[in-house]
């Protein structure tokens, strides 16, 4: 497979990686926007069903898709001119492993069954859609990995738009009893037919299967199994354990802040993916200082996002729940605190991923995240739910101050600059103290919002020259394209 591009570019990895957070977020945000709509077209029980089987299917996805695409990024350096074969051998492998799940399910059907909590007839229709989905992800992996950002927005946004419009005219025209298959088939079967598509296309131009693809693929990416969903874990705890000692009323306010923080997280995770193939390529290229300023660059972007969400907290609770979940707003600074750490460790994952040295950051989150949860049944019946943010910020901070000695141990700690990415985390937790004051004087928090906004102002321009310039570039590539 040839290079026609300047692989490790940050002009590259700019417009690229622009394309990729803005599709990846305004998926989300759709989303967002639509669940009030089904709310009120479906019953509460209805939606209780629908809610339970996409929790089910976002599971099993991790597991069933094993993380397989997250190993494209790296193999790409491995298997440079076998690509595509590579990529089609963990096609099928994500495929065969979603089976295999099938036939236990069927072999354990008496009791898994009523595990999930499932109908039957629903089940095969999860599995189907799975099978699917792990493929779309290998492929938008595989696009993402060679700078082809675009293809990714229009699938990303195709693969929720479209589905969502079909669902919602099922769900419109069909009477109320049918409504909760309309909402599934509805939002799965073309979902799953995207996904069909995708994979046709990767094996139509790999059409390979290879034992070594499998081994290398499977050696890398269960160690990253093992830390998403431990890390998923670690925030997901949070309403299960309030709910259990304490009571579904803390749960809901608890819940709130988990929309907040989801939000950020969905973000961040989009921000981290845009910098993954930039960040292998400079590794690769060993630039340590392009490496080290755009870690900075990245943590100091996180750092701004979360700073405003923590200022704008109280008008984010009051817009997710309404007057009724305000006490939430106090839990919202940790918890943003811990979503910096976590973003920022993220990266650190992405060069032990490159050195494929994984596998002791997989045990040491899982070791956090089990001590974490623990922390938080023994302390939440005494201390209250006040306590969850702070026991989340310490386990994030944990978990990157071992992602940080493991890079250090693994030879790159030269690509980043420690001192000037805790300078700016050490900003974000100053802010964190000052809100519990600043959210009791409105007039103080606005004027420090007023002030943010005119420093922002100040560096656009500042820097106005450079963005006209970057801008009338684009522009005339455009035309000379066209």
């Amino acid at each position: 497979m040839s290079d026609k591009i300047q692989r490790g570019s940050t002009s590259l990895a700019l417009k690229a990686g622009f394309w990729y957070v803005v599709s990846n977020f305004l998926v989300k945000a759709i989303s967002f926007i639509t669940t009030p709509i089904f709310t009120r077209l479906m019953t509460p029980e209805h939606y209780g069903e629908f809610s339970n089987y996409a929790s089910w299917q976002t599971t099993l996805l991790i597991i069933t898709g094993a993380e397989l695409y997250n190993t494209l990024s790296r193999a790409y350096y491995d298997y440079t001119e076998d690509y595509d074969k590579y990529v089609s051998s963990v096609t099928i492998t994500s495929f065969l492993l979603t089976v295999g799940m099938y036939g236990l399910f069927l072999l354990c059907r008496p009791w898994i069954f009523t595990v999930v909590a499932i109908p039957p007839q629903l089940v095969h229709m999860l599995f189907f859609t799975l099978a699917f989905q792990s493929c779309k992800a290998v492929w938008l992996a595989r696009e993402r990995t060679l700078y082809r950002y675009k293809s990714v927005a229009v699938v990303s946004m195709l693969n929720l738009v479209l589905p969502t419009l079909i669902a919602l005219a099922l769900v419109l025209w069909l009477p109320m009893e049918q409504r909760l298959d309309a909402r599934i088939y509805g939002t799965y079967i073309p979902m799953s037919l995207i996904g069909l598509a995708c994979a046709g296309s990767m094996l139509l131009k790999g059409r390979s299967f290879r034992t070594e693809h499998v081994k290398y693929a499977l050696k890398l990416s269960m160690p990253l199994l093992v830390h998403y969903l431990t890390v998923s874990l670690l925030t997901s705890s949070n309403t299960m354990v309030t709910k259990s000692m304490l009571s579904a009323e803390a749960a809901a306010l608890v819940s709130i802040t988990t929309s907040t923080i989801h939000i950020l997280t969905v973000l961040f995770q989009a921000l981290s993916g845009a910098v993954t193939t930039w960040l292998m390529d400079n590794l690769n290229q060993n630039n340590h200082s392009i490496v080290r300023k755009g870690i900075l660059l990245y943590t100091t972007g996180v750092s701004v996002v979360a700073i405003g969400t923590i200022l704008l907290a109280p008008e984010i609770v009051w817009i997710l729940g309404g007057k009724q979940y305000m006490a939430a707003t106090v839990l919202i600074p940790g918890l943003v605190l811990g979503i910096v750490f976590q973003s920022v460790a993220s990266v650190f994952n992405i060069i032990l991923t490159y050195d494929k040295n994984l596998v002791k950051t997989a045990i040491y989150t899982g070791v956090i995240a089990v001590v974490s949860i623990a922390a938080k049944i023994l302390m939440l019946p005494t201390m209250g739910y006040d306590v969850l943010p702070w026991i989340n910020a310490i386990g994030f901070a944990m978990l990157f101050a071992v992602n940080y000695v493991l890079v250090k141990r693994a030879g790159y700690g030269k690509f980043i600059n420690i001192k000037a990415v805790m300078a700016v985390i050490l900003a974000c937790a100053i802010v964190v103290v000052m809100s519990f004051f600043v959210y009791e004087h409105t007039v103080i928090r606005y004027s420090v919002i007023g002030a943010f906004a005119a420093a922002f102002l100040v560096v656009l321009f500042k820097y106005r020259h450079v963005i006209i310039k970057f801008v009338k570039t684009k522009l005339r590539s455009k035309k000379a394209n066209a």
